[in-house]
């Protein structure tokens, strides 16, 4: 059985507001013909090199990057002229506005009359392009961007129209104890949640209305408004409270990231599953941290190789709603773990520092 892991625990020369290691880059290849002028160029390459293929196709493939030459001689071209594969370790190969390593296979592809007809050039990386992971987690934001936009301002009107729902339903079961306190608590939610919305439409939400905040408080209401979910879905659930202090965050802000790490986990897990949500405080490299772990028995995930988030668009969402706990937590100088059997279960952690609290 794999076994995948997604972590950075704050150690080593990594910063701490980094989640995850940097993305090493995968294999990207092009192809020239056999007088190495460029006659493909996808799209991962142009990403990586910042060169469009309508710029570079026809060229030279030298002109558009560093010379892959040995001892003096053009190793494509001796490709070309030997019909037979090459391997280079450790070549310099520019990376946008950067320089990275990589290890690289040249290798002709021949026509029926057995004449060398291409060349494929595949660049296997041996260190990060840090710029083009800059680049890549901005252009996610920029795009979730847009999408919580367009999402706040199509979300009120149905809000209201659930809000009246709630409290009419309050009004005529205002005997019912238990229903009375489900209500009060969607009421809760959907003020705060319209409040969110106004300020997401007019500042930076994550500058807003931070405060000390009882971790261990909050969970407990994610107890109960989660509950509804649990008992229809028959999954068992435990929450275990441990002596952890305070943090300054806002808290509206850490209950999404939560819950989108606690759905996640209730989507993944069939009836008769487990769910178990913890906390604690543990010291990492002498700054305190609050833990939040949340531990499934659910299908596990699929987790990169390298270590990098869900796909952008997997089943139901999946990684998108850790992206936004990871920029969550990140914002706040925070970081995730996570610790996945495929077909076994997995285990979030939340890691929360506790330096601004009062």
């Amino acid at each position: 059985m794999r076994r995948a892991k997604l972590f950075d625990i704050a150690l080593g020369d990594n910063p701490p507001s980094r989640v995850f290691p940097i993305r090493a880059m995968r294999d990207i290849s092009f192809y020239t013909d056999k007088n190495l002028r460029i006659i493909s160029w996808g799209d991962e390459i142009a990403q990586f090199t910042g060169k469009p293929a309508a710029t570079v196709l026809g060229s030279k493939y030298y002109d558009v990057l560093p010379q892959i030459s040995v001892d003096g001689k053009d190793v494509l071209a001796e490709v070309a002229k030997k019909n037979r594969t090459v391997s280079i370790k450790d070549f310099q190969i520019p990376c946008l506005f950067a320089h990275m390593n990589a290890h690289i296979d040249i290798a002709p592809e021949v026509a029926a009359d057995g004449s060398v007809a291409q060349i494929k050039v595949v660049l296997h990386s041996s260190s990060a392009c840090s710029l083009a992971n800059k680049l890549y987690d901005a252009q996610k934001l920029i795009n979730i961007g847009k999408i919580a936009s367009t999402l706040a301002h199509g979300v009120r009107n149905p809000l209201n129209a659930i809000k009246g729902a709630v409290v009419y339903l309050s009004e005529k079961y205002r005997d019912e104890a238990q229903l009375v306190e489900f209500t009060r608590i969607m009421e809760e939610e959907i003020s705060r949640l319209e409040d969110f919305i106004t300020k997401f439409l007019s500042s930076s939400v994550l500058d807003t209305d931070i405060r000390e905040t009882d971790v261990n408080s909050l969970l407990k209401r994610i107890e109960t408004l989660t509950s509804l979910q649990i008992y229809t879905r028959n999954v068992q659930s435990l929450y275990e409270f441990g002596d952890i202090p305070p943090i300054a965050i806002n808290s509206f802000h850490l209950e999404q990231a939560v819950l989108n790490v606690i759905n996640n986990a209730i989507e993944a897990i069939g009836s008769g599953g487990r769910l178990k949500i913890a906390t604690s405080a543990e010291e990492r490299e002498g700054e305190l941290f609050v833990i939040i772990a949340v531990t499934d028995t659910g299908r596990g995930m699929a987790i990169g190789p390298v270590g990098e988030l869900p796909p952008d668009k997997p089943e139901k969402g999946r990684g998108f709603g850790l992206f936004i706990t990871y920029e969550i937590l990140r914002h706040y100088g925070g970081h995730l773990e996570i610790d996945s059997r495929e077909n076994a279960g997995t285990t979030v952690k939340l890691f929360l520092p506790c330096r601004n609290a009062a």
